[in-house]
């Protein structure tokens, strides 16, 4: 009889665990997926492809920002930094909301990334998935 309670309370830790790992997978692919869109975005402003990376941007972003804006605004802040030589994410986080956005899936992504003509640059780059993709919702440099 003592072992029935000792088994259960076993099976109870088991399944917790398990559930618990089951949620750290999906938040782990969650960032793994986050984070590889993000970072293949951030490759076309690496290519200074700026007009393609307007166009693959998230609909809030294309409403927010003219696409001339958006060029200008890169031409000034980011060529000057010069070829970037690492990237990393440094930190990542979820939301459902954000301040003047709608509702949403929402990753908020800082890089810390090495250019050339500076070194340890925080890239912070909101994303929010559309149609089941990530897709650039605001970009920032600090």
């Amino acid at each position: 009889m003592l072992l029935k309670p000792a088994i259960t309370r076993l099976i109870s830790v088991l399944s917790l665990a398990g559930v618990f790992g089951a949620v750290f997978l999906v938040a782990q692919t969650l960032g793994e997926d986050a984070t590889n869109a993000g970072k293949k975005w951030l490759s076309l402003l690496d290519d200074h492809k700026y007009e393609e990376s307007w166009k693959q941007a998230g609909s809030m972003f294309r409403d927010e920002v003219k696409q001339d804006d958006w060029v200008a605004a890169l031409e000034r802040s980011r060529q000057p930094l010069g070829t970037p030589l690492s990237r990393a994410a440094s930190r990542l986080d979820f939301t459902k909301s954000l301040r003047g956005a709608p509702d949403g899936d929402y990753a908020i992504i800082h890089f810390t990334t090495d250019f050339k003509n500076k070194t340890a640059v925080t890239e912070r780059l909101t994303l929010v998935k559309e149609d089941g993709k990530w897709l650039a919702a605001a970009y920032a440099i600090h």
